[in-house]
């Protein structure tokens, strides 16, 4: 059971990310994420009562990953304003290496055939990201810092939210998203008084607002359904880090289906290598 949540949560990850890079067409990808956060927080704010989470050290936990996963979105943005695509966003999935490295290290334990599907479906996840594979492509060192940055920001972010969960999933969500707004907010709101913040003159339409709604409560139930893969997932737990990983692979599927976007071979041989990688790790 928990690989397969895992997988529902890489798909979910996948899909709200698509609505945000959507989104984001329309928006400033900061006001995108922030007020996603916001609204997320108002949700889990009013489910206290029929939730009771305890209230414990655990909070900081997911205090960390809010604050981790906040500064490594900002800098992923950047890197992806500043340096080509193709480049910043194959780097940046490799963040998925780092909790399953973590996780394997506190004595989690997986099998030849699963370890070999880990490392094709962690290929699978670069190479269906869409590297620029040919020569010439250059990318500065400031870009490649932040993309850095990010990567291991949101391999940290998906330790911290495990570690938090295992006491409680909800708790987790709420002080993950809390930390977040927090982190955010100066970003989003310098220039208020002037109206020249990034959330003034947003453009709002019946399907912009149901997309934003799909684009902040779905990363949520996606943060929940992780939480309780990991919580349940025992010496399983780099598996299901590996699956819950994947989440490139279904924005790169939703962009070819709904977008009709054209894939180059090297992501068609990716997306085939994760599927794999997924068949090897379910074996």
């Amino acid at each position: 059971m928990p690989p397969l949540l895992a997988l529902l949560a890489s798909a979910m990850w996948g899909s709200s990310d698509f609505g945000g890079a959507i989104l984001s067409r329309r928006w400033s990808s900061t006001a995108v994420v922030f007020l996603g956060v916001l609204l997320a927080v108002v949700v889990l704010t009013l489910g206290i009562p029929l939730a009771q989470p305890p209230f414990g050290a655990y909070l900081w936990y997911g205090a960390a990953a809010g604050a981790g996963g906040s500064i490594a979105m900002v800098c992923f943005y950047r890197a992806m304003a500043a340096g080509p695509m193709s480049l910043v966003a194959p780097l940046s999935a490799t963040s998925a290496a780092v909790p399953v490295i973590w996780s394997l290290a506190r004595g989690g334990t997986v099998d030849l055939a699963q370890a070999f599907g880990i490392v094709l479906a962690f290929i699978g996840v670069v190479l269906a990201s869409g590297p620029e594979l040919r020569p010439g492509s250059q990318v500065s060192r400031s870009t490649l810092l932040l993309t850095l940055i990010s990567a291991i920001g949101f391999g940290v972010y998906y330790i911290f939210f495990a570690l938090g969960s295992s006491a409680s999933v909800y708790g987790t969500l709420l002080s993950q998203r809390l930390a977040g707004a927090l982190v955010l907010a100066p970003l989003a709101l310098r220039g208020l008084r002037a109206r020249k913040s990034l959330i003034n003159g947003l453009e709002w339409s019946p399907r912009i607002g149901a997309l934003f709604v799909y684009n902040a409560l779905g990363d949520v139930a996606a943060n929940g359904v992780y939480g309780l893969a990991t919580r349940h997932a025992g010496a399983n737990l780099p598996v299901v880090m590996a699956l819950s990983g994947l989440y490139p692979v279904a924005s790169t599927v939703l962009a070819w289906v709904l977008l009709k976007e054209r894939l180059r071979a090297v992501q068609y041989a990716g997306i085939l290598a994760a599927l794999t990688g997924v068949l090897l790790l379910n074996f």
